[in-house]
């Protein structure tokens, strides 16, 4: 059990948070950690790509503007990875532009937790995508 009382089996992948807000990064960071997840978080897409070359993760939680590499430009990289695994990861948006509809079936994004984040959208969202089946 964690600290919030939720049982959780920590994937064997972990969870990619990219975010160039430093203070929401550390937000969904901490909240994944607390509750049993292994955490790699990048501010930027380029140093997202990096990131997954070093591990896999079950799920990506992708902010859409961002300096260096933005969101779109990271997700289309992603989903041209010779490695299947890699290119069909789930994708979750975290942002605030307005109609994020039309971004999220650009990059084919499984889903959109629209800022501010809450706890229970980052929790319902690992749970669907990360439980060991």
């Amino acid at each position: 059990m964690n600290k919030s009382g939720h049982l959780v089996a920590s994937p064997a992948n972990p969870v990619l948070v990219v975010e160039d807000d430093d203070d929401s990064r550390r937000m969904v960071e901490l909240f994944l950690t607390v509750e049993g997840y292994r955490v790699c978080t990048a501010a930027h897409g380029l140093d997202a790509l990096d990131c997954i070359r070093e591990m896999a993760p079950c799920l990506i939680f992708l902010d859409v503007m961002m300096p260096v590499m933005d969101g779109v430009t990271f997700a289309q990289r992603l989903r041209r990875d010779s490695n299947p695994t890699i290119a069909q990861t789930p994708i979750v948006l975290l942002t605030a532009i307005p109609q994020p509809a039309s971004v999220q079936r650009l990059i084919g994004a499984v889903g959109v937790i629209p800022k501010p984040i809450t706890f229970d959208a980052i929790h319902a969202a690992v749970e669907k995508y990360c439980r060991p089946r």
